[in-house]
């Protein structure tokens, strides 16, 4: 971390500590059964230290959740820009790495799918509000990638906005659904690809080759 100072780079690495420590005390017994104490046991930090970071719980799960959404997002707007894949290949390659992406951090998003009615609606609905137009951005960027296709001549000339909500969808439930099913790495990945098969082929142009 070129240009922090020691004071800063030691502060930074208390706050994930402590941030790591509280994604598995989540984890293990909920959100809701989770108290400051419990992390602060698993962090190894006093109590003291523990609030000088994060004011309570929800922010800890609320940047927690920001995080990795922030992380995905830059994840895909890559694969969504990359120049040496066809568009068909940039959205089976958006649709892999949000399900490797899930499988990664699955424990941050098996807490927030569980927890997201129970929390974010009513008591975080900033957080509720920040995913939901993080979201929306994701869907524009699909719109953009069928957008790109119709003109192209790849896909057929459905509305792209809803090309680009179903897929988010799907995606996300194919993300989800892998959770919970064994981690064959091969296995998976063929999955992804019959997945992806089954939505390309209604919206591919026939005569295309892609």
């Amino acid at each position: 971390m070129p240009g922090l100072t020691r004071k800063q780079r030691d502060d930074k690495r208390k706050r994930r500590e402590i941030l790591a420590a509280a994604l598995a005390v989540f984890a293990e017994g909920g959100f809701h059964n989770t108290t400051m104490a419990q992390i602060s046991k698993a962090a190894q930090y006093p109590l003291g230290t523990i609030y000088k970071y994060f004011p309570g719980k929800k922010e800890m799960y609320h940047e927690l959740v920001i995080e990795r959404v922030h992380e995905l997002g830059r994840i895909l707007y890559d694969i969504a820009h990359r120049p040496d894949l066809s568009v068909t290949n940039r959205l089976l390659a958006a649709l892999k790495a949000q399900a490797r992406f899930y499988r990664d951090n699955q424990d941050v998003v098996k807490i927030y799918i569980s927890e997201r009615s129970n929390i974010d609606s009513v008591g975080m609905p900033q957080l509720n509000e920040r995913v939901n137009r993080l979201h929306e951005r994701m869907v524009k960027l699909f719109e953009t990638l069928f957008d790109q296709g119709i003109q192209d001549g790849v896909f057929k000339s459905y509305p792209a906005r809803d090309m680009a909500e179903l897929f988010a969808d799907i995606v996300h439930s194919a993300a989800w659904s892998g959770l919970f099913r064994e981690p064959d790495k091969d296995l998976e990945d063929q999955r992804l690809s019959m997945i992806f098969e089954m939505v390309a082929s209604g919206i591919k142009k026939q005569s295309t080759n892609t």
